[in-house]
């Protein structure tokens, strides 16, 4: 399974999350990358955030308060960071999909998380073919999806998604919307809990069109826009879901690589995660850099580079295969950088 192979830190693939709060380019101001929770090590620990410990990280989610959510992959548990402290919100650290009070409920491999408007969160798994709700109440329950992988669409209980289904996201209205990896389909959970496919025919490719005459290749990372605009990462490019369901290519091209610039000229490796801010710029992890794409399609490099883990001004700061990406009111994201086991954070100083 290519989410498996990415947490075990075999190869470098997609994973995603989905959340949204620019920079005009300010004399004397620039992205600094800082660590704000971890300590390195593979492993699991609460406690000051400085010396807790995570195992392979894969998405952050942030609510209105500060407070973030860490999808904590190989501990099996969702974790949170408040108030100075890393502690487990909810995960028994079995692999298991049990539902339930958050002090019993369990998880697999959580990879993708994203909050509603009310502070109800909502997970993937890499290894359950189902959402999960964690209620701000503190109760953990199947959002939609039977639990067998496969393909269809209908009603919250009768729906069937992959395995690997690798982002999530959700509009002012409070629709869910999934890239199923396997199934090659952008998939939407209206508030009756009822799944349709808005785009993809479930054929491998980059076949821009209306509905399901459209074409992904490896979907990953997912936003939503304020005008129902859908934006997903597709290995090498961004493809647009217009309201009306036709599929466009927004930014990236055929080749794959790293060149910052217009939508015709920018190149991108692998994109993983996707996360938007308040004025519609989108933000990206593309291997071991953070990228902006703002609202034109125009293409920068905000931080990250080479391999490995350096804090600092974003040009020198490094990354260890960054996966999910979240954004706080302010517009300070949040980065789950998988291999170097911590949770990293980019402001505009």
């Amino acid at each position: 399974m290519i989410w498996y192979l990415l947490v075990s830190g075999v190869i470098v693939s997609g994973i995603s999350c989905s959340k949204n709060a620019s920079d005009a380019h300010v004399q004397g101001k620039k992205w600094i990358v800082t660590t704000i929770a971890g300590d390195g090590r593979s492993f699991f620990a609460d406690g000051p955030v400085l010396s807790a410990a995570f195992k392979s990280p894969l998405d952050v989610a942030v609510d209105a308060n500060g407070i973030i959510y860490v999808a904590d992959g190989i501990n099996h548990r969702i974790r949170k960071i408040a108030d100075g402290q890393v502690s487990t919100y909810v995960g028994t650290g079995r692999g298991d999909t049990v539902s339930g009070n958050i002090g019993n409920a369990s998880f697999s491999v959580p990879d993708q998380l994203v909050l509603d408007n009310s502070g109800n969160l909502y997970a993937l798994d890499i290894e359950d073919p189902r959402v999960r709700k964690i209620s701000n109440a503190g109760f953990v329950s199947v959002y939609a999806g039977s639990g067998t992988k496969g393909f269809a669409d209908g009603s919250a209980a009768s729906a069937q998604f992959g395995e690997e289904a690798s982002g999530i996201a959700i509009d002012e209205q409070g629709n869910i919307f999934m890239t199923d990896f396997d199934n090659r389909r952008i998939r939407k959970i209206n508030t009756n809990g009822d799944v349709t496919t808005i785009a993809g025919n479930g054929n491998m490719g980059f076949v821009d069109g209306k509905g399901d005459s459209a074409q992904f290749f490896a979907p990953a990372g997912i936003v939503v826009d304020k005008h129902g605009n859908v934006f997903v990462g597709d290995w090498n490019r961004i493809r647009k879901i217009a309201p009306d369901g036709t599929v466009s290519t927004f930014a990236g091209q055929d080749s794959s690589g790293f060149r910052d610039g217009s939508p015709g000229q920018a190149l991108f490796s692998f994109i993983m995660d996707l996360a938007m801010d308040d004025e519609g710029n989108i933000y990206l992890s593309d291997e071991n850099r953070i990228r902006k794409v703002t609202p034109q399609g125009v293409v920068s490099t905000i931080a990250g580079g080479e391999a490995g883990y350096e804090d600092g001004d974003g040009t020198v700061a490094k990354f260890f295969n960054p996966a999910g990406l979240g954004i706080d009111k302010k517009g300070n994201i949040y980065v789950a950088d998988d291999q170097n086991h911590r949770i990293r954070k980019i402001s505009f100083e």
